[in-house]
């Protein structure tokens, strides 16, 4: 009896040191000894039409196609928005998996422009990690629109418009991620002379996964000056709100949403909203994102 009681002690005593172990090693995977980088705080390198903290990895194109229709409630006649159409087109190349430069092409506004996204900062878990990832995006635009009045002396240096801002983004958890993003768009043409060049923004956004392919995304940028600036034609501006999903289909990242602005470059999306969610002047839009690899010595990177 007392070497079979031996015995069963000592089988309870493995189970017993194997279940600590175990435990142990669940406690150290979520809080490492050493800081582990926080990846996919979002799924694309866009929330839906605001930048997101999220980079192309080093070597890697992405191209990523932008598409919004008209206003829903324009009614049966234009087909609820779907007759009408606004794209663009971006390549943004990783040179590091710290910083990535595109080119792009807006139909609004016959739109060219250049843009440059640093990761200033990193999310880290784990004793001594850093508690949150923080980010520049910046871009350069051209419109390529004809003059209104071509007689009058006119400079090329009007047609140019700047985007710039931080973004402080936090992932809370395996589901949930937040970002901040003070934002600055300045124009150097205006309407009016009392309009103002430089207006401020910030930027919200987040994003809730559901499953492995789906997340859910809202996008909000209040404008905190220039309220009363309208557009060029004289209309009302309103703050850009938008609400979407994110689809994982291989390797391509499909994106689906109802917005209240018609601008797919951020400078439009901050100052070129003209319809409002209370009157229904929302459009669906979707963008799809597709990465190819120049890394032929590496396997394929994921966000």
């Amino acid at each position: 009896m007392k070497r079979i009681l031996l015995i069963v002690l000592s089988i309870f005593s493995v189970f017993n040191l194997r279940a600590q172990d175990d435990l142990l090693n669940m406690l150290e995977s979520e809080n490492p000894k050493k800081p582990v980088p926080v990846f996919a705080t979002f799924k694309s390198t866009r929330v839906i039409t605001g930048q997101s903290i999220e980079h192309v990895a080093a070597k890697h194109l992405n191209f990523v196609i932008l598409h919004r229709f008209g206003e829903v409630n324009k009614g049966a006649y234009e087909l609820w928005g779907l007759d009408q159409a606004n794209m663009r087109l971006v390549f943004d190349y990783g040179i590091t998996d710290r910083i990535q430069v595109g080119v792009a092409r807006s139909s609004y506004g016959k739109t060219y422009d250049g843009n440059l996204k640093i990761k200033l900062l990193r999310q880290s878990k784990g004793k001594g990690g850093m508690p949150f990832s923080m980010g520049y995006y910046g871009n350069t635009a051209v419109s390529t629109l004809e003059w209104s009045d071509p007689n009058r002396q006119n400079f090329f240096t009007s047609r140019m418009t700047f985007f710039n801002q931080l973004i402080f983004a936090k992932k809370f958890g395996d589901k949930f991620s937040l970002q901040i993003a003070p934002t600055m768009v300045h124009h150097n043409l205006v309407q009016l002379t009392s309009d103002p060049n430089t207006i401020y923004a910030i930027g919200v956004g987040s994003s809730l996964k559901l499953n492995r392919s789906f997340r859910l995304n809202v996008e909000y940028y209040p404008r905190l000056t220039g309220k009363d600036v309208p557009d060029a034609s004289g209309q009302q501006l309103y703050d850009y709100l938008a609400v979407g999903v994110d689809i994982e289909t291989g390797g391509h990242v499909f994106q689906i949403m109802l917005c209240n602005g018609i601008g797919m470059l951020e400078q439009h999306m901050v100052r070129g909203t003209s319809t409002k969610w209370a009157d229904v002047g929302i459009r669906l839009g979707f963008n799809i994102s597709r990465t190819f690899s120049f890394d032929h010595k590496a396997e394929k990177k994921k966000w």
